[in-house]
């Protein structure tokens, strides 16, 4: 059964009136809802202008406001070092502002390329981009967001999907068994490595080419502290055995700035398994709104818990004791 949709207070006219309002600017009709599932996100444009703005509504209850605020300083961080990323407009000294209990921000529209392959020379430029954004991420040992390892965020996303019927009760018992034991046999291996600011949610879908400028990195929705590699292996095509290559160029770009610690490499199995249960948890979170099932009709049946609880233990029995 779905709940009421949390975003019922938002339409075409309270979005225009809330942005008119915040940024005390008149605006056009246009609204384009762009793609994002978490958030509502649209495209508006200024009054007489081609100026493009981009509207963020985060989910509320999702984050904090200290936790967006965070994202928000980081994300000025990074752009005072001319690091390639899109900060939030800042109107009177303020970030975030709220709609109806929904926390909003705004920022600058910046079009880009998917990047849908990668060649030696974008490798070379992936590893300097991060290695820029970890540079400003070290400099914070703490942190309102959630630290990635198997003991603190999938001890948190197994507590998640226990409480919420997502999880049907006939794997109930097995799943918790193999996510416990995951969590106890994988958590020492992040003991002893660099835990620092991170984007946290890496991939191809978050990276954009703007021709003459380069490669920018955005939506910062899940950044966390946790080892660095957690920000280079999804973007790997295969194993880390299997892109000799690809770590080769990645690292010859990344260690221009700074030093990359090559046994963190061992991590990446455990961090596929630390994904794979969350992401069942975001998916139980997210089950109770009107249009789930449309949008992800294979999840939550029988034949995919059986088949994550396989993934899961093939992960966990390869773990050595």
């Amino acid at each position: 059964m779905t709940q009421p949709s949390i975003w019922q207070p938002l339409n075409h006219d309270t979005i225009l009136h809330s942005v008119e309002k915040t940024l005390g600017k008149k605006l056009s009709n246009l609204l384009r809802h762009r793609n994002s599932y978490i958030n509502r996100v649209y495209e508006l444009e200024i009054h007489d202008s081609r100026e493009r703005i981009i509207v963020k509504f985060y989910r509320p209850g999702r984050w904090t406001k200290e936790m967006i605020l965070e994202e928000h300083q980081f994300l000025k961080e990074l752009a005072a070092k001319e690091v390639l990323v899109i900060p939030p407009l800042e109107i009177k000294g303020q970030t975030l502002f709220e709609f109806e209990s929904i926390p909003f921000a705004l920022f600058p529209k910046k079009g880009g390329r998917a990047l849908d392959e990668f060649g030696k020379d974008s490798w070379e430029e992936l590893g300097r981009l991060l290695a820029r954004i970890h540079m400003v991420g070290a400099i914070h040992q703490s942190s309102h967001r959630i630290t990635w390892r198997p003991a603190v965020a999938t001890q948190h996303h197994l507590e998640v999907l226990l409480k919420n019927d997502y999880l049907l009760p006939d794997f109930k018992k097995s799943f918790q068994h193999i996510t416990e034991m995951f969590i106890k046999k994988a958590d020492p291996f992040f003991s002893h490595h660099e835990f620092i600011q991170l984007h946290g949610d890496c991939h191809k879908g978050n990276l954009i080419h703007r021709p003459g400028e380069g490669i920018y990195i955005i939506d910062f929705d899940d950044m966390c502290l946790g080892p660095p590699v957690q920000d280079l292996w999804m973007l790997l095509p295969d194993i880390p055995e299997n892109c000799e290559n690809e770590l080769s160029w990645f690292f010859k770009g990344y260690e221009v700035f700074r030093p990359f610690d090559r046994r963190t490499l061992k991590l990446i199995p455990l961090l596929r398994g630390m994904r794979i249960i969350h992401f069942a948890a975001w998916l139980a979170i997210q089950s109770k709104e009107a249009g789930f099932a449309k949008h992800f009709p294979e999840v939550g049946t029988a034949r995919y818990w059986n088949e994550l609880i396989k993934d899961l233990q093939e992960i966990t029995y390869s773990i050595a004791d």
